[in-house]
């Protein structure tokens, strides 16, 4: 039975336009290659997706930011991870920073088992990359987000 799992994702954006994500495996899938994922994470219970949002960025990557702003995108699907089934449900933020000491202190120790690493990705890296990226798209989602919250954001070519 698939347990409604709801999550913020954090999509941190540096001044050069690149985007912070992090690279993790299932460990019950031995075969499967490791794939790309925004920082962020469950709901607690009672929380908001913009609470979940703070909280999580700080857990994953040290930074401390103050609201997210209003979410980018949705998307709800169902997947497995570790042997269990969920129907998952993601808010997406858009948060611009400036560069910052990357920390894992406030990982949880299912997160410092599955996930591998941190890097920055510029769009172009993104839409060349044969590494899995999840959600699919995410160039071209990040893109829109940013000229929708950022009107004088200009696209890199």
């Amino acid at each position: 039975m698939r347990k409604y799992r709801p999550t913020a994702k954090v999509l941190l954006v540096d001044d050069q336009h690149r985007v912070l994500l992090l690279r993790g495996i299932d460990r019950s899938k031995p075969d499967i290659a490791p794939w790309w994922f925004a920082v962020g994470g469950r709901l607690e219970p009672g929380e908001t997706p913009g609470e979940a949002a703070v909280r999580e960025t700080f857990e994953e990557t040290g930074l401390t930011i103050g609201h997210p702003g209003r979410v980018a995108s949705t998307r709800r699907f169902d997947w497995d991870f570790e042997g269990a089934e969920f129907d998952q449900q993601e808010w997406y933020f858009v948060v611009r920073t400036r560069p910052f000491t990357f920390s894992s202190a406030g990982w949880t120790e299912n997160e410092a088992a599955t996930i591998q690493e941190h890097r920055w990705w510029s769009l172009g890296e993104l839409r060349s990359t044969t590494d899995a990226v999840y959600p699919d798209n995410l160039a071209d989602h990040l893109e829109a987000a940013l000229m929708n919250h950022y009107p004088r954001w200009e696209s890199p070519t």
